[in-house]
């Protein structure tokens, strides 16, 4: 008997489950056909297809794909009709009153809050032009000013997170309809809580472009230097944003996240949050410059056993990056001290974690650090007598050499900027080979070396350059002297890049 009951509730479940992914595939490829429709610039097979979702999804009671519907719909009414371009903010209006689901409300007030940023975006010069209105809100939408916007965004925003308890029990799943993440996303930040918290940040963001941060926090009595204090520091500082303080939502709201990440003990979670409070914090240039490669350094010595460290590495590199290209050209040494710190931390922390997924972000740069390339450089026009010395400029290269041609058409190398086909066609006959000697360097630091060509018969003549290992740029693979220095002709005053005269 309990071996029937037990086979019964597990054909009930399996007959669900196919109900559930029919259901599903069903909504996919309908979906696919809206893409189609747009794809075609068709908005209004496309909101007909919505409709049909729609109807469909009320049908079903699937609160995701009806949001999701409802959302397209505002769009495609907007495209068909800028007179009906609010009515989605009705129909989410409505539908946020009548349900019960918490976190159903949560991702309406998300939604909500987008969508009236979206629209305060679209019309922004025409609402910019608008006297600030305090103290009520118009009835008609078309008549708010800016301030109206940005107080329906926070409002929507901070409402789609305050119910946190049921928030963070929520997985992400059930609302994949209107929920986009990747893989890395749902394995550091699995719930709802997470995912609406860093949408409000997102949006948050764009609301406090024009306003002077630097003036609210001193408001407020908070350093700069603060915000680039570790968690546990940050999640103390009082941002309590007033009305219009838009410019103190994003912080507020990153020290929610950070208080929720760090209570249910997600660190990995916690550190790929601080480091994207980083990059925000970048706006205020002065106090980046100055503590944000610190708070980097301390962060990467507290998680330099951890995989999230690959992370921390990759931040930094910026830095470096940035510093070396900053040095003056003559200052050599202190370019190839960075340089050799930027390879070293590179390198360690690639070969502390070979098989993570993520570090091939870091053997990317390594790689980029220490592409074999060369260039060469010389006069434009040589004597017939005079020395015809020319400089090559290499990094990580073993063995350089170089074929020396006589072509028997100076046309061939007046138009050497032309296709490497007609390039093919060009008659020549071999000089001599030439090896050009090299300093040994570590793979990542440049340099230079000298080299004569011993000719003193008049002519054009080519240079075709092969290295190893090969390099990756492929227009240094060959170099022209393009016609006889006696006679000058006209075309040879002609200046062509990388082509030598004598």
């Amino acid at each position: 008997m309990k071996k029937l009951i037990f086979t019964l509730v597990a054909a009930l479940i399996f007959l669900s489950l196919q109900a559930q992914t029919k259901q599903t595939m069903n909504y996919n490829e309908q979906w696919q056909k809206v893409a189609e429709f747009e794809k075609k610039s068709l908005p209004k097979s496309a909101s007909q297809e919505v409709d049909n979702i729609l109807r469909k999804a009320v049908a079903d009671k699937n609160s995701p794909q009806v949001i999701k519907a409802l959302i397209h719909q505002g769009k495609y009414d907007l495209a068909l009709d800028a007179e009906n371009d609010t009515v989605i903010f009705r129909n989410l209006t409505d539908m946020l009153a009548k349900s019960t689901d918490v976190v159903e409300k949560s991702v309406l007030h998300s939604m909500l809050g987008e969508l009236y940023l979206q629209y305060y975006q679209k019309d922004q010069w025409t609402i910019n032009q608008r006297t600030a209105i305090s103290g009520f809100v118009p009835e008609d939408m078309k008549e708010w000013s800016k301030n109206n916007f940005y107080d329906k965004v926070v409002e929507h925003l901070n409402a789609s997170i305050e119910p946190r308890p049921q928030l963070e029990k929520a997985q992400v799943a059930p609302f994949a309809a209107v929920v986009e993440l990747g893989k890395d996303s749902r394995r550091f930040y699995p719930t709802m809580y997470d995912f609406l918290a860093r949408r409000a940040i997102e949006f948050f963001r764009q609301i406090d472009e024009e306003a002077d941060l630097s003036r609210s926090l001193a408001k407020k009595n908070i350093t700069q230097q603060s915000l680039f204090a570790p968690a546990n520091e940050f999640v103390q500082l009082n941002f309590d944003p007033q009305a219009e303080e838009y410019n103190l939502w994003a912080l507020e709201t990153y020290k929610k996240l950070l208080v929720s990440l760090s209570d249910r003990k997600l660190n990995t979670s916690v550190v790929l949050t601080e480091l994207d409070k980083a990059d925000y914090l970048s706006k205020l240039h002065n106090a980046y410059n100055t503590h944000a490669f610190p708070t980097l350094q301390a962060m990467l010595e507290q998680w330099r056993n951890d995989p999230v460290s690959i992370e921390i590495v990759d931040k930094m590199a910026d830095f470096y990056t940035r510093q070396i290209a900053e040095f003056p050209q003559e200052d050599t040494v202190k370019r190839v001290e960075k340089t050799k710190e930027l390879h070293d931390l590179l390198q360690k922390t690639i070969q502390s974690f070979p098989k993570n997924e993520r570090v091939s972000v870091l053997e990317n740069r390594l790689l980029q650090l220490t592409q074999p390339e060369f260039s060469v450089r010389g006069d434009n026009t040589f004597a017939a007598q005079a020395e015809k010395k020319l400089t090559v400029e290499y990094k990580n290269l073993k063995k350089l050499s170089a074929k020396l041609y006589r072509l028997d058409s100076s046309l061939s190398a007046l138009y050497s900027n032309r296709r490497s086909s007609q390039q093919k066609d060009e008659k020549k006959t071999l000089v001599r080979e030439i090896q050009i000697p090299l300093t040994q360097k570590p793979p990542f630091e440049s340099a230079q070396t000298d080299f004569t060509l011993n000719i003193s018969e008049f002519g054009a003549y080519k240079l075709e350059f092969e290295s190893e290992p090969a390099s990756q740029k492929e227009s240094n693979s060959s170099y022209y002297f393009p016609c006889p220095i006696w006679p000058f002709s006209a075309a040879c005053r002609r200046k062509i890049p990388t082509s030598f005269l004598w």
